[in-house]
């Protein structure tokens, strides 16, 4: 089995003049030379982290934060309880808030490939929650879709998606060709509807054993919760989203204008 230069990896992270307060980077930036100079080829497991914060001479916490980095630049990928393994490095998702984009744009922007599994499309009564929201009678038909939306083959997002349908019957005939791929083109193409604009709540939540299952992810793992609605130029809703991020592949930034002065 291959395994990591230690020789190597002290003499670059312990290096003459070295800081102490850059150890966490300098650890990192000694592990990503291994991985891209082939040292460490794609699918090499570390060792437990344990004995590889040992072997460096480092704490478990400052490798557990240069482990973080390198996973986030995707040249390692963290299974939870099973380890961390060499992958192939692709860019980080990074998505503007204030730009509304398809999830298959993202992934794709960033060199990944985008798929799904465990698609269901079905018809359901709406609760009274989601009926206030999307403005329609409580117990009133909506349509349905949850599917584990996927990059390079690893679960990025648990997807559920929430769509009013103004003719119930012929509505979810037409909604139960969908395949996967771009929710938004599907929605322009096969019902001509036309998404103007979106109201976005983000909050943190741990994984619960469902979410963890489905994103392969530790029990309390961190993901992003994304409460999205919808509406078309009339501001009538037309979408309500509410997706769970694996919050070690996305990234969302935003532009923010200073105080005038």
């Amino acid at each position: 089995m291959t395994e990591l230069d230690f020789a190597t990896l002290n003499q670059e992270i312990w290096a003459s003049g070295a800081r102490r307060d850059d150890l966490v980077q300098r650890v990192a930036n000694a592990l990503r030379d291994q991985i891209e100079r082939g040292v460490l080829p794609v699918g090499t497991k570390f060792i437990p982290e344990t004995e590889l914060a040992k072997q460096l001479n480092i704490s478990r916490p400052s490798l557990r934060e240069a482990i973080r980095i390198l996973a986030h630049e995707g040249h390692l990928q963290v299974k939870h309880g099973v380890g961390t393994f060499v992958s192939k490095a692709h860019k980080p998702v990074l998505s503007p808030l204030e730009l509304m984009r398809s999830m298959t744009d993202l992934i794709r922007d960033a060199g990944g490939e985008p798929a799904y599994r465990d698609l269901s499309v079905e018809r359901i009564e709406a609760p009274d929650d989601l009926a206030a929201e999307l403005e329609v009678e409580e117990g009133a038909p909506l349509g349905r879709i949850r599917r584990v939306r996927m990059m390079n083959n690893e679960p990025f997002v648990y997807a559920n998606e929430y769509l009013v349908l103004s003719e119930p019957e012929r509505d979810l005939e037409v909604l139960s060709s969908f395949t996967g791929g771009s929710l938004y083109q599907f929605l322009r193409e096969r019902f001509s509807r036309q998404i103007s604009h979106s109201r976005l709540r983000i909050s943190a939540v741990a994984a619960d054993p469902y979410l963890a299952g489905q994103l392969q992810l530790k029990r309390g793992a961190p993901l992003l919760r994304m409460h999205e609605l919808h509406v078309d130029a009339a501001s009538k809703p037309l979408l309500l989203s509410i997706n769970y991020h694996n919050t070690e592949v996305v990234e969302f930034t935003s532009m923010r204008a200073g105080m005038p002065t």
